[in-house]
């Protein structure tokens, strides 16, 4: 019958539910067949099975079968196609199948003892899997969705199927997000992810967790250090806690290049080489990143240490390098530079956005306690000649070079790491982005990019009693 074998899904009755997630994530196919002493089979457990019976109080360390379907869709392995979809109604499979319609189903022979696993479709035809497997990822909690990075996250995760859920406060608006509230596959948690019953309704469905929220950037952080802790450290472990315990072990955490701070060589940073912040921002990312990569279990967090990202994002910013100096370019005729040969990693937010696509969709074994350097090894640019890239295409603008430095940051990143492991490449570069960025402001999309809701500095000092805001 065309069958893909999936043997290592077999699963012994008494499994702890602990042991039996770790199963779920590592075979990628949002179950278990649960099985006897002899092979037989006796019943199926979901990760949702799993949640729902953690909710109701069952212990990590209880029998898997205690959270069981006794009763799931099973065929035999002598049937032929045609018997198979004869056999079940369409009401039946449509029960039984999750949302995105694959539904697994053991294969049994005469004395039951499971032989195989095939995938059905809602017809009762034999069918392949609608995604690659990913470690049973069917809808991912987007921490700050309506943000920068995550409104075009969200747009990228809806193209391939996914459904999303969306913790925001929305301080910045949700013109970032409004665009996906006719999609079905959406939905929003507008509130606070420092608050534990907001973040219980947020997570609820979830398979894994995209963690974008938090005060972003060096100037908005040193505002309130003590509010910044809250939201960009004690938050995190909050958040990832409650994941842990309710077995969403798939944790994807925006971190930041910020991390290597001022470097004294020349040469290309790696993960493991050593961090040297400079900024409250930067050492409360280190600090999360230490929390997560720490906590032991099937939980499996990635940390994304971002480079400094630029282009059109449905919430744009404009407290970007490349981003400000095309505005400026576009509105003042000047492209002003100060310093200019501190070096800064860089990204295009589309292509930021496909990194957490990318380890969504790996092996959980792949990327679990991992840290990656997203970016391109290209793109590493000192300031003046990100300057020069984008007077380039403003030919009414000129490049003003001033010595004094208003940031000391300076440092080089080596990206091979995320390309190497996850066949992951850079696909736009400053040259497209100042085209597409021009092309926006001819369009009159932007009126005054100086207004507040295009800086996270401007809005978290005029709006410093809200509790928390995203990328």
């Amino acid at each position: 019958m065309g069958l893909t074998s999936r043997v290592d899904i077999l699963t012994h009755r008494s499994t702890p539910l602990e042991d039996a997630m770790l199963r779920i994530d590592q075979v990628g196919l949002g179950l278990v067949v649960l099985v006897d002493d002899d092979a037989r089979l006796v019943g199926t457990a979901t990760d949702g099975d799993i949640r729902r019976g953690i909710l109701d109080g069952v212990s990590l360390d209880a029998p898997v079968e205690a959270v069981m379907n006794e009763d799931p869709v099973a065929i035999r392995a002598s049937w032929d196609r045609r018997e198979v979809a004869a056999r079940f109604s369409r009401t039946r499979l449509e029960a039984a199948a999750p949302k995105t319609g694959r539904l697994v189903v053991p294969i049994v022979d005469e004395d039951d003892r499971v032989t195989d696993v095939t995938f059905l479709s809602k017809r009762g035809e034999i069918a392949g899997p609608t995604r690659p497997s990913n470690g049973s990822v069917n809808t991912v909690l987007v921490i700050g969705g309506a943000g920068y990075i995550g409104s075009v996250l969200c747009g990228q995760l809806l193209e391939r199927g996914y459904e999303i859920r969306v913790l925001d406060p929305l301080l910045f608006g949700d013109h970032g997000i409004s665009q996906y509230y006719d999609d079905e596959r959406f939905t929003l948690v507008e509130g606070d992810m420092c608050d534990i019953e907001t973040v219980m309704t947020a997570i609820e469905g979830a398979d894994a967790v995209v963690h974008l929220g938090g005060l972003v950037g060096d100037p908005a952080s040193s505002l309130d250090p003590s509010r910044t802790l809250a939201l960009n450290l004690h938050s995190v472990k909050l958040v990832a806690d409650i994941c842990k315990y309710h077995q969403i072990n798939r944790f994807l955490f925006a971190s930041t290049c910020s991390v290597y701070g001022k470097s004294g060589s020349g040469d290309l940073l790696t993960e493991g080489d050593d961090l040297n912040p400079v900024s409250l921002y930067a050492r409360t990312k280190i600090e999360s990143e230490r929390e997560l990569l720490n906590m032991d279990g099937n939980f499996a967090p990635t940390v994304l240490r971002m480079a400094t990202v630029y282009g059109l994002s449905p919430r744009m910013r404009f407290d970007l390098v490349v981003n400000v100096l095309n505005a400026k370019a576009h509105t003042e005729g000047v492209v002003p530079i100060f310093g200019g040969d501190q070096y800064r990693p860089n990204v295009h937010v589309a292509d930021a956005a496909r990194a957490y696509v990318a380890c969504l969709e790996a092996p959980i074994e792949t990327v679990a306690h991992e840290v990656f350097n997203v970016g391109s090894n290209a793109q590493n640019y000192c300031v003046e000649d990100i300057g020069r890239i984008v007077a380039d295409h403003y030919p009414h603008a000129s490049l003003d070079v001033n010595a004094d430095r208003e940031d000391d940051r300076s440092y080089r990143v080596d990206f091979s790491k995320l390309r190497d492991v996850l066949d992951y490449e850079a696909e736009h570069t400053i040259e497209s982005a100042c085209v597409e960025l021009r092309e926006a402001f001819e369009r009159g999309e932007f009126e005054d990019y100086t207004d507040k809701v295009y800086s996270n500095y401007k809005t978290a000092v005029e709006d410093s009693d809200v509790e928390a805001h995203a990328d």
